[in-house]
């Protein structure tokens, strides 16, 4: 899903006048470390589906240490909304996640309108909603079949929000800043 999201995104981007050119200008601190996280976050997910290890503490810890990341690479940004945003869909899933043993509570309703018919526990970090569900809302209960079959959570698309955002409002940035210096001071003087 956060391919897509960055792909329309782009198509935005370019719709609204802005250029990828500006993209080149977009100040991210710790890029590393949201890449990490992730990699250790697949890792756990092929882990589990490849039979490696089940879900339980090894997961536990995995789960704690990707957010460990992703919270240290939301706050190096801190002044960027739109990664504060990004970091809000983190902590959304987190939320769910951590309250439900360390896996992602999955909806059986939105497996079957996905169109998916599998255990979704060996498919990765996840478990199945039940009436001890804590914060099932927030679990993967949103059935999404645009260009790939998946089922993700209001984290998710806060998350593919905050990004979409960075990416439009950047695509579009130096044309802002030319047109804001330029009626100011009547000339077309780049502040860069």
């Amino acid at each position: 899903m956060f391919i897509q999201a960055i792909v329309l995104a782009v198509a935005l981007g370019l719709v609204l006048g802005g250029s990828l050119r500006n993209l080149s200008n977009l100040k991210i601190d710790g890029i590393y470390i949201i890449i990490a996280a992730f990699l250790l976050d697949a890792a756990g997910i092929w882990s589990v589906r490849l039979g490696l290890v089940s879900i339980g503490q090894i997961t536990f810890v995995i789960d704690v240490i990707m957010y460990v990341l992703l919270l240290v690479f939301v706050l190096k940004n801190i002044r960027n909304p739109y990664i504060v945003t990004i970091g809000l869909g983190f902590l959304l899933n987190a939320v769910v996640i951590f309250a439900n043993g360390g896996a992602m509570p999955v909806g059986a309703y939105a497996v079957h309108a996905a169109g998916l018919n599998l255990d979704v526990t060996t498919q990765g970090l996840y478990v199945p909603v039940t009436a001890a569900t804590r914060f099932w809302y927030l679990g993967d209960i949103i059935p999404y079949t645009f260009l790939n079959i998946n089922i993700i959570s209001v984290g998710d698309l806060v998350t593919a929000a905050g990004m979409m955002l960075l990416i439009i409002t950047n695509m579009k940035r130096a044309e802002n800043m030319d047109i804001e210096i330029t009626s100011l001071f009547g000339t077309g003087i780049n502040r860069q």
